[in-house]
């Protein structure tokens, strides 16, 4: 069985993570991790309590190395882990937002039309203009 790769470019290196990760962790294992490997393979895992969990701890340990992996969770369909990301974003890692989207243009366009079909598919009661669903507005900012 293949797995699902993601492939993105950071500082003009080749990125390659999983889609998912089916492995048997807790929150507690993921909230004393301090290697960048096991962090960043947590933001993949299939519960979403460990990513978020994930994603916390790797933004704050490794700024600039999790922008691959926050800006892929911010295309996925969890808006409690965007609001996690947005909520401890630095301003560096936003402005760096930017630059790992023009290393990627068309996993931008990918992300954003994401971005979109969730907000139509899950979230449209609640935000009733797309302008007002604040992972769409975070990445219009």
């Amino acid at each position: 069985m293949r797995m699902e790769q993601i492939e993105v470019l950071w500082q003009g290196k080749v990125n390659q993570f999983p889609y998912r990760i089916y492995k048997s962790a807790t929150k507690n294992d993921v909230e004393t991790m301090k290697d960048f490997e096991k962090l960043s393979l947590m933001t993949r895992h299939h519960d979403g309590h460990i990513r978020e969990v994930a994603i916390a701890r790797l933004m704050r340990l490794f700024p600039l190395e999790s922008v691959p992996y926050f800006v892929q969770l911010l295309g996925e369909y969890v808006m409690e882990i965007h609001l996690t990301i947005i909520a401890q974003i630095t301003s560096q890692q936003k402005l760096w937002i930017n630059d790992f989207f023009t290393e990627n243009i068309s996993y931008e366009r990918a992300i954003r039309s994401r971005i979109v079909s969730y907000w139509n598919c899950y979230y449209r009661f609640d935000f009733i203009k797309l302008k007002d669903y604040p992972t769409f507005q975070f990445l219009s900012d």
